[in-house]
């Protein structure tokens, strides 16, 4: 059987090719596959260090591996392709009404303000819950506590309203550190102290995903922002100063930095949150596959969650198990390579779940021993679970081409733009689990159209209202 390393300079050697094509051929999604590709890159040049001694693939898991990686990559040059033929401006489009008015910004602050309130009032309902059942000095001193004894229980306990208001977080986040994204940016210790205590209730309870999901959506804001940044510059004063300095500094550095500090702060959160609940990846130390350098570095637990998902993936995709998994019993720690196929009940389990009465998957899924155990299988899980390779095929090609249809389109509206924007997080988080079908990702692309077009619209409505004199909109 051919080597992990083997195939992981395979596929690097694909993803490199990849990108070049992209490049050469759909610039207009070179940054959106560039995301994609060094993320994958990223996590398989991890795996080829033997850090963490995994299980050996079998080469069909291998190949379901890579028709997933290859179809995203064509799905984006197709797209770009069919826009490039119809002769579609990147420009943003203006005509009369105020659903097509351009703004510069996504909220205005009296809509910020509005749902701050409403994410307060999720905050109030959830720090009540918790008062109620464990108190809040336990939430404070002892956290690992409520989640080592009860699971996610103490979530599911929240009414669902209140937790939905909760997903507010990362997008309100953003909109206070991204200063184009309020009409009227706030001063800079109000946007600090403000950030800090959006990051301090995320972190209160007591998971990564929604100050994850905050940092990674800054990241693609200025992903997207930047590109449209640079393109304007060269527009206006010619392509010799393209490398515009801001600073002292050319753009691509400042961009750079920029990363690296998100970086190093996402994996600071991410190393303060598991030490707070006991979630260090040590136990992955008695399993004798991690190497004792990795294991003297602390770094255990970023490093499997970065790279075992890709290896789950592919003992799953691996597996002849048909079997259906048994019921999870909380507090029980089951392994096994349960491998049935869902038909749709994986894909649209978030949905599914929310109808009484009809089956869906347990969003959960069991362990599964890849030199060491862990139950996330990479953004391919769903769809190979569901359809097989052609499932992965289809899904990703279609991802690779809503992505890039709305990374092309970003600047003809802040409502497409933070879509967008939400969309490149999941692309971020493909090496480790699907969340374009999450709950939490759902409820931001809704969020993030509400706010930009009640935005949008209150800013008409003061347009109109200033130029005429009168308190109405004509239709």
């Amino acid at each position: 059987m051919i080597p992990n390393f083997v195939w992981c300079l395979l596929l690097l050697a694909m993803l490199a090719a990849a990108t070049v094509l992209v490049y050469r051929f759909a610039r207009r999604t070179f940054l959106l596959i560039l995301c994609h590709n060094l993320v994958w890159a990223g996590a398989l040049v991890l795996i080829a260090t033997n850090l963490i001694a995994y299980k050996t693939a079998k080469p069909v898991a291998w190949l379901t591996l890579a028709t997933g990686l290859v179809a995203f990559n064509l799905g984006a040059w197709l797209i770009s392709s069919i826009l490039d033929r119809r002769g579609k401006p990147i420009a943003p489009r203006r005509r009369a009404g105020w659903l097509s008015v351009n703004t510069s910004f996504a909220a205005t602050r009296g809509v910020y303000y509005a749902a701050f309130a409403l994410y307060c009032v999720g905050f109030a309902v959830y720090l009540a819950s918790i008062q109620v059942r464990f108190g809040i000095t336990t939430l404070l001193f002892h956290p690992a506590v409520i989640r080592g004894a009860h699971g996610e229980s103490y979530l599911e306990s929240v009414p669902l309203p209140a937790r939905l208001l909760l997903y507010l977080g990362p997008l309100l986040f953003v909109f206070l550190v991204y200063r184009p994204a309020i009409d009227k940016s706030f001063p800079v210790v109000v946007r600090v102290l403000g950030a800090v205590a959006l990051a301090a209730s995320m972190l209160a309870l007591l998971q990564r995903t929604n100050i994850f999901l905050a940092i990674l959506l800054w990241c693609a804001a200025l992903v997207s922002q930047e590109w449209r940044v640079q393109r304007d510059e060269g527009r206006v004063e010619g392509r010799r100063n393209l490398r515009q300095r801001w600073n002292g500094l050319p753009v691509a550095w400042r961009v750079g930095g920029g990363f690296v500090a998100l970086g190093l702060a996402a994996l600071l959160v991410f190393q303060g949150v598991g030490g707070a609940l006991n979630k260090t990846g040590q136990e992955s130390l008695r399993s004798g596959a991690v190497a004792s350098a990795l294991g003297r570095s602390g770094l255990v637990a970023p490093f499997q969650y970065y790279t075992a998902g890709t290896m789950a993936f592919l003992q799953l995709a691996g597996s002849d198990n048909q079997d259906a998994p048994p019921e999870r019993v909380r507090g029980t720690f089951v392994i096994g390579d349960w491998n049935p196929q869902t038909w749709g009940a994986s894909t649209f389990s978030s949905v599914l779940k929310v109808l009484p009465g009809v089956p869906h998957v347990d969003p959960i899924s069991p362990f599964i021993d890849t030199g060491v155990p862990t139950n996330v299988f990479t953004w391919l899980e769903p769809f190979y679970r569901d359809f097989r390779l052609p499932g992965v095929l289809v899904a990703t090609a279609a991802m690779g081409a809503g992505f890039g249809w709305l990374f092309i389109r970003r600047f003809r509206s802040q409502t497409v733009f933070w879509i967008s924007c939400v969309c490149i997080t999941t692309v971020f988080l493909a090496p480790f689990v699907t969340r374009i079908n999450s709950t939490l990702v759902i409820s931001l692309i809704i969020y993030a159209a509400v706010i930009t077009l009640a935005s949008r619209w209150l800013t008409h409505r003061t347009v109109v209202i200033e130029a005429t004199g009168k308190n109405e909109i004509p239709l």
